[in-house]
């Protein structure tokens, strides 16, 4: 997946749902922090700073999401209107998955998650 032709909206988009399944079962293991840490990288930003910034602002934009089930499928359905194509949304949905396996284990709280990401995506 190259992330640097993701728009910028888009590239939000992705980190923002990152950023959820790192919430999701309310235990951000060291492995998910390596591979979310891999994938900002990969979006090459000018500086630290508006990296930094850029990550910042999708825990912050999460956290509003985190409170129910409701309120983060609907957010996952928000997000997923930011991929437009099967192939997009495919590669997204894969790198989400590396991140919640990268730990070793996928809890119940994730797997549902995926399941939600797996339908508002229609994969």
């Amino acid at each position: 997946m190259n992330t640097s032709e993701f728009t910028d909206k888009q590239k939000q988009a992705f980190m923002d749902l990152l950023v959820l399944g790192m919430y999701a079962d309310r235990n951000l293991a060291s492995a998910e922090d390596a591979c979310a840490q891999r994938l900002l990288d990969s979006m090459r930003f000018p500086s630290a700073y508006e990296r930094d910034s850029f990550s910042d602002a999708s825990f912050t934009r999460v956290s509003r999401y985190t409170g129910s089930k409701e309120a983060m499928q609907t957010y996952i359905v928000q997000l997923a209107e930011n991929f437009p194509t099967p192939e997009m949304r495919r590669d997204v949905y894969d790198k989400l998955n590396d991140l919640l396996t990268s730990d070793g284990r996928v809890t119940a709280e994730e797997s549902q998650l995926l399941s939600a990401v797996q339908a508002a995506f229609q994969l």
